[in-house]
């Protein structure tokens, strides 16, 4: 029942935006390649110790309204020996208040649904907020409490931010979610944490503007007991090109 009714809370924040007005919006197609990925792939017997190549192809949106904001993406991963999956969060935020000056910009009610082609949709609620922070393009902070479809349900910490100087940009996020024990039907899982920025340059000025930006650089992935699974920890570098539409 409380996944229902959150799902239905999701619905709601969502449609609001046909009333509403959207001062901007961000759309992108990416593709991500990296060769040594934990978990997701083929296995074969050693979940801490096997990696695979793994190749993203990831559609994002993200934009601003007068109730709030909203980011979506989707991903798409193909790897090894015929391996592929499709994950998808959808997140949107309803402003509760905002604040001229200090480091606070606004406070969020903010929900998530993940899904996943592996069989689970989790729902996450929680308190937010949008941060002033000098030089920074954009931070947040956010605590969700995760229903889950697989594991005991836990509380997750999830950190945003951007930064750029000209064509340089830095952004990506920090998850970190805590253990928690197994809880009937669902197993248990370990802390892990997620740090998973992403570092690119903006050939756009260079190669004409065909689109708004085109980026390509790096992503780096740390994850520390990976959707988790104790001891498996992913340290990964991978190859992005990123079109910003």
């Amino acid at each position: 029942m409380k996944k229902q009714l959150l799902a239905m809370a999701v619905i709601a924040a969502a449609s609001s935006a046909v009333q509403a007005e959207q001062f901007w919006a961000d759309n992108s197609v990416s593709v991500l390649y990296g060769s040594d990925y934990k978990v997701d792939g083929p296995f074969n017997g050693d979940l801490q110790d096997d990696t695979f190549a793994l190749t993203t192809y990831t559609l994002e949106h993200v934009s601003g309204h007068s109730w709030g904001g909203l980011f979506y993406f989707m991903d798409r991963h193909v790897g090894e020996d015929g391996f592929t999956a499709t994950y998808s969060e959808f997140s949107p935020k309803v402003t509760l208040k905002s604040f001229e000056g200090g480091l606070v910009k606004n406070v969020n009610a903010a929900f998530t649904l993940e899904s996943s082609s592996g069989g689970f949709d989790n729902y996450l609620y929680g308190v937010g907020a949008d941060l002033n922070i000098p030089g920074m393009n954009f931070a947040s902070a956010t605590v969700f409490y995760a229903l889950n479809d697989n594991t005991a349900d836990d509380y997750q910490l999830t950190l945003t931010y951007g930064w750029s100087a000209g064509a340089f940009n830095i952004d990506g996020y920090i998850d970190y979610s805590t253990q928690v024990e197994a809880d009937g039907n669902r197993g248990g899982s370990k802390a892990n944490l997620h740090f998973n920025p992403q570092i690119t340059y903006d050939l756009a000025p260079v190669i004409g503007k065909t689109f708004s930006k085109v980026k390509v650089g790096i992503e780096y992935s740390y994850w520390g007991n990976k959707y988790g699974i104790e001891g498996v920890d992913q340290n990964v570098v991978s190859a992005l090109l990123k079109v910003h539409l």
